[in-house]
C-alpha cells in the first residue's frame, strides 16, 4: 500500500484508535487493582501520530499492507512498582488479552552486561469485550504494552537522554560509574522484593496477641481492623498512616487501647453504616452530562453495598469515643 493510502487509512483509523486508549485508560487500572498489583507513577499511553509513523516507514523500509499491520499503533506503559509484580502482570495479560508476540529485553543482556530492560507485549482485545456495542469495532487494532518497574523505568529514561543504552556506546572512562549506577537499580528492586517478603512474614507469623501493649504500627492497625469489621467494607486502597497519626494523637498507641473502643462502639458504627447505606441506596450520582460524579473507591463500596471503609468506621468509633469536634479536628491538622 503506499504511503498516501495508509495516511487516508490512517485517518479513518485514528477516532478507534482513540477510543481504544480510553478504554484501555479505563479497564487497565480495575484489573490492576483486583490483582493488588501497584504502580509506580500513572499509567502512561499514546496512539501514535501520523507523522510518526510516516517516518518509520521510510526510516526502516517497511512495507505496510494495512494500518493494522503496526503492532504499536497504541502504546500503553505500566510503571510498576514491585518487581514482584511483573508476574502477576504477566499472567494478568495472557488470561485477558489475545497476546500476539512478547519479548522480554532483559534475556538478551549478559550477567556482566547492562542496558534497557522491559517487557514487551503485542495484543488486541479479547473476544468478550468485542460483543459490547462500545467496542465492536475495535478488534482489528493492535497494542503494545510495556511493562517494567520504576527502577527499570529510571535506567530507560536517563539512558535515552545520554544515549547511552548499551554498554558498546559508553566512552571507557565512564562505563565504572554506568555500571555502579545499573548495580544500584537493580538493588533497589531486590531490596524492595526482600522488604515485601519480610512484611509478609510479619503479618503471618510476627503479628502479636489483641491484648498486646506494643506500639501500633500500620501492619498492626490494618490486622486489628480486619478482625473486628466485615471483611466487605475493606477497600483494596485502605490509608492506615494517616489513622495511625490520629490515634496517637488521642493516646491511643497499641492494641491493648483501641481494640476495647471499636468493640465499644461496634454496634452503633454499625448503626451508623447502614443508615448511610440506606440514604444513599438507589440516589443518581451523575452530572447534568449523565457522568458519574463519585470516584472510582465510592463507586466500588457502592456496588458492594457499604458506606465505609476499615478506616471510616475506626474514625466513627473515635468520634464516639472522644467526640465528633476534637476527632475533627484532628484529622484535619
Amino acid at each position: 500500500m503506499t504511503i498516501e493510502s495508509l495516511r487516508v487509512q490512517y485517518s479513518e483509523y485514528s477516532d478507534r484508535a482513540n477510543r481504544l486508549e480510553k478504554t484501555l485508560l479505563s479497564e487497565l487500572p480495575k484489573l490492576l487493582s483486583r490483582d493488588q498489583v501497584t504502580l509506580g507513577v500513572p499509567m502512561e499511553s499514546r496512539v501514535k501520530t501520523w507523522d510518526s509513523i510516516e517516518e518509520k516507514i521510510k526510516r526502516n523500509q517497511l512495507s505496510l499492507e494495512s494500518i493494522d499491520d503496526l503492532d504499536d499503533l497504541i502504546g500503553v506503559r505500566l510503571i510498576l512498582l514491585f518487581r514482584s509484580d511483573l508476574a502477576k502482570v504477566e499472567q494478568l495479560i495472557v488470561d485477558t488479552f489475545e497476546v500476539l508476540s512478547s519479548k522480554d529485553t532483559s534475556e538478551s543482556l549478559s550477567e556482566m552486561q547492562f542496558g534497557y530492560q522491559s517487557q514487551h507485549y503485542a495484543i488486541k482485545l479479547p473476544k468478550e469485550w468485542l460483543l459490547l456495542p462500545t467496542m465492536t469495532d475495535l478488534g482489528g487494532l493492535k497494542i503494545e504494552l510495556q511493562v517494567r518497574t520504576l527502577a527499570q523505568h529510571i535506567w530507560a529514561a536517563a539512558s535515552h537522554k545520554l544515549q547511552y543504552k548499551r554498554e558498546d556506546g559508553v566512552p571507557l572512562p565512564i562505563r565504572r560509574s554506568i555500571h555502579r549506577v545499573s548495580a544500584l537499580l537493580e538493588t533497589v528492586d531486590l531490596e524492595f522484593a526482600r522488604i515485601l517478603v519480610e512484611r509478609d512474614d510479619y503479618v503471618k507469623h510476627g503479628i502479636p496477641e489483641a491484648e498486646s501493649n506494643e506500639p501500633l504500627n500500620v501492619d498492626l492497625l490494618a490486622s486489628l481492623l480486619n478482625d473486628v469489621y466485615p471483611e466487605s467494607n475493606k477497600d483494596d486502597g485502605e490509608i492506615y498512616a494517616n489513622l495511625l497519626t490520629n490515634l496517637k494523637k488521642l493516646s491511643v498507641g497499641t492494641i491493648e487501647k483501641l481494640k476495647p473502643i471499636l468493640i465499644k462502639h461496634y454496634r452503633a458504627t454499625m448503626e451508623e453504616e447502614l443508615s448511610y447505606v440506606n440514604m444513599y441506596s438507589g440516589r443518581d450520582f451523575t452530572d447534568d452530562f449523565g457522568d458519574e460524579i463519585l470516584d472510582a473507591e465510592d463507586i466500588d463500596r457502592r456496588s458492594r453495598g457499604v458506606f465505609f471503609s476499615h478506616v471510616g468506621l475506626a474514625r466513627e468509633s473515635l468520634r464516639l469515643e472522644f467526640g465528633k469536634e476534637l476527632v475533627e479536628k484532628i484529622i484535619l491538622a
